[in-house]
Parts: structure tokens; sequence; C-alpha cells
């Protein structure tokens, strides 16, 4: 077996056990945050993190130091507020925060280039004008699960016209 082939499945193996510790039991000891120190040299090299069913409150601020982050995984938790330094995620481009309790996004996330948001079962029903900016970009959007009325969705389908759109059906709310 290449020696090589072997450090990397070691390497990937050892880092899905600290994010792993990091996620279900957050600043809970100091055994965390040595498991964080451990963690640091990496997190410029991490492209993909998956925190789903963590019950998580809040995005760990560990993420925001993922600089070469492209595809985050958030979902099934009970985060009702996006940070807006999520934004500074440059290679950010894929971006499910489903099943939490999100009623908006931050401005500022308008800046990424987003290409899949998947936000079915959240609060949310509008997003903010500038995020007309993802018209290009964004290609997929999920918001099953989430009771809108035709004017709000229409008002989201035209905000990204380019996208496929998935939506409950309307209903006679609000």
């Amino acid at each position: 077996m290449n020696k090589g082939f072997f450090f990397l499945f070691f390497f990937l193996f050892f880092l899905s056990f600290i994010l792993k510790g990091q996620s279900e039991f957050p600043n809970t000891n100091n055994q965390n945050k040595e498991n964080n120190l451990l963690l640091s040299p990496f997190y410029d090299t991490i492209t993909f993190l998956d925190l789903s069913k963590k019950k998580l409150k809040e995005v760990p601020k560990e993420v925001l130091l993922m600089k070469s982050l492209e595809k985050l995984i958030i979902k099934q938790n009970y985060i009702k507020e996006i940070p807006k330094e999520l934004s500074l995620l440059k290679n950010l481009h894929y971006l499910d925060l489903s099943s939490n309790y999100i009623e908006t996004l931050p401005k500022e996330l308008s800046l990424l280039n987003i290409d899949t948001l998947i936000m079915w079962d959240n609060k949310i029903k509008s997003f903010y004008k500038e995020f007309s900016l993802w018209g290009n970009t964004l290609l997929y959007l999920d918001m099953r699960a989430i009771q809108m009325n035709r004017k709000q969705q229409k008002s989201i389908k035209a905000l990204f016209p380019n996208a496929k759109i998935r939506m409950a059906y309307p209903c006679n709310c609000n």
C-alpha cells in the first residue's frame, strides 16, 4: 500500500474524530480546547464540513476560520441566526441550513458565489434585495416545508430567475 495513501487515510480519520468530538460537546471541557489547538493548523485545508444533527444552537466560531471551505452542511440543528462573518468564507458555494429555525439570512452572505442553498424546513419566507446578486450564480434553492403564500413565492422566484427552486404548494396564509 502506498505510504501517501496510508497517511491521507490516517489524517482524514483523525480529523473526523476531532471534528465529531468538537461539534457534539462544544466548549464543555478542557479536552475540547485541546482539540481546537490540535485542529487549528488544518483549518485552511478543510473544504467540506458536515455538522448535521449535532444539537447546535449557533454556528461554531471555528467554522469561520476555515478559509478554504467550499461546502457547509449544518442541517437538523437548533440554529436561529447565521453569522454575517460567514461571508468571509470566499470559497463557500454550497450551503445546507435545512431543518433549523432560521428566519432570515444576513445581507452580507449575498457577496458569496453560492450555487446551492438548501433551506427547507426553516422559518425564512423572503430574502433581502441584496440577494439579487445571486441571480446568475444560484443554481438550486430548496425551500420545501416552508409555508408561503403565492406572493412570497413569486418574490423569491423573481430574485433568482436562473435557479431551480423547490417549494411547497402555496398556502392561503398571511
